[in-house]
């Protein structure tokens, strides 16, 4: 339990706000008077803090630029709602981590930059077992963990909504994220760059795990599971796209344990020695309309298998560049040796566009209602088989008199 790990500094807040809290009202607070000076002020830190121990909702007025706000530790156990509008980063200063969310808090953050926060779990965030946590928007950059969870250890009920998790590290698991026995709910949100000994974009343990129209990109681990490490729980993955991402055995995900379930999946040049895109180790996983391509050596010089370990279930038309990932002969439609043709990767869509010629054009069966980008399924007779929709022009003649 984190209680034994957590930094005195935290406990002497807790106890600080112990007796307020019990008798407080929750109140609306704007921190600044219009400056970028006025919120960067270690005044403005201690009212930041005490507003988020009371609870209510937590505006800023710091001028018309984007401000860096070095922060004390904000612990709570109550309803907080924060906005950033796209112009606040706050950030722990490589010292101390930036939200502790306990009890039944419910912690809600807009539009805000959570960066260079330091913890043992979690370096920006820790969710406890009751508490609750959602974000919309915003970024997490460069947070760090000495055990586990780069930017965010989560225990609770965590909801993600368009962000961004960049080159946050860890010297543990879940260089971005790692979920013990909570709920984590991921939509349209950029992993890159975060590093970890196994699981660079997300390590999951236990609990439920479901991401969709999401992209992970450019992880580097030494260990397992350059994007994903999944020991256990369960996990639902839905139009996604796993890119350039590096580990010993499995680049995109390394599966150990749990239920996994992939639905429009594209992986492309990802690299491992041993499964550059998947390696099912154990447990049960069901896979279709998915794309294994471009996998490459740990080094980045030869090829290497999509898939390693035990077989994966087939849900029918996945696309792979060999015959490592899915029984061969395979159920409903499943190609084997074939390549995908896929474009190049894109910005800031980021996704890989099946070319013209495509295999994967109308070939899905069963797939979601929308792609990565959110646009509807199909666009022609049938769905395409991958992260993305490929949608082609429409030429429409202009008559003249």
């Amino acid at each position: 339990m984190y209680k034994k790990l957590f930094p005195l500094i935290i406990l002497s807040l807790l106890l600080t706000f112990s007796l307020p809290r019990a008798h407080a009202t929750p109140q609306d607070t704007t921190i600044g008077d219009g400056t970028a000076a006025s919120c960067q002020t270690q005044d403005a830190a201690n009212a930041l803090s005490g507003a988020v121990s009371l609870g209510g909702t937590i505006n800023f007025n710091c001028g018309p630029d984007v401000v860096e706000i070095v922060v004390n530790t904000n612990a709570t156990n109550e309803t907080v709602i924060i906005n950033g509008d796209g112009k606040i980063a706050l950030s722990g200063d490589h010292l101390r981590q930036i939200f502790f969310v306990y009890g039944t808090g419910n912690l809600t953050l807009n539009d805000l930059t959570l960066q260079y926060g330091e913890a043992g779990l979690g370096g920006a965030i820790f969710v406890d077992d009751q508490a609750s946590a959602t974000i919309n928007g915003g970024f997490f950059i460069s947070n760090h963990a000495s055990t586990n969870g780069g930017a965010i250890y989560n225990e609770g009920n965590l909801t993600i909504n368009g962000s961004n998790l960049g080159s946050n590290s860890t010297n543990g698991n879940g260089g971005g994220i790692y979920n013990n026995s909570g709920t984590i709910t991921v939509h349209n949100t950029y992993f890159i760059n975060n590093q970890a000994l196994g699981g660079g974009g997300i390590t999951q343990i236990s609990g439920s795990l479901t991401i969709d129209t999401s992209a992970f990109r450019s992880h580097t681990v030494p260990g397992v599971g350059g994007a994903m490490l999944i020991q256990g729980g369960t996990t639902n993955l839905e139009n996604l796209t796993f890119s350039n991402n590096q580990a010993n055995q499995g680049g995109g995900i390394y599966k150990s344990n749990g239920a996994l379930t992939m639905t429009n999946l594209t992986f492309n040049e990802n690299r491992a020695d041993t499964a550059a895109a998947v390696y099912n180790f154990g447990g049960s996983t069901t896979v279709g309309n998915t794309i294994f391509t471009g996998s490459l050596d740990e080094a980045g010089v030869g090829p290497s298998l999509n898939c390693d370990g035990p077989s994966m279930t087939s849900a029918g038309r996945n696309i792979m560049s060999d015959n490592s990932c899915v029984p061969n002969p395979g159920v409903s439609g499943d190609l084997f040796a074939t390549p995908a043709l896929l474009g190049v990767w894109t910005v800031p869509e980021h996704v890989y566009y099946p070319t013209l010629n495509s295999p994967a054009i109308d070939y899905g069966l069963t797939c979601p209602a929308t792609d990565q980008l959110g646009n509807p399924r199909p666009f022609g007779p049938a769905c395409d088989v991958g992260a993305v929709e490929r949608y082609w022009p429409v030429y429409i003649p202009i008559i003249t008199r």
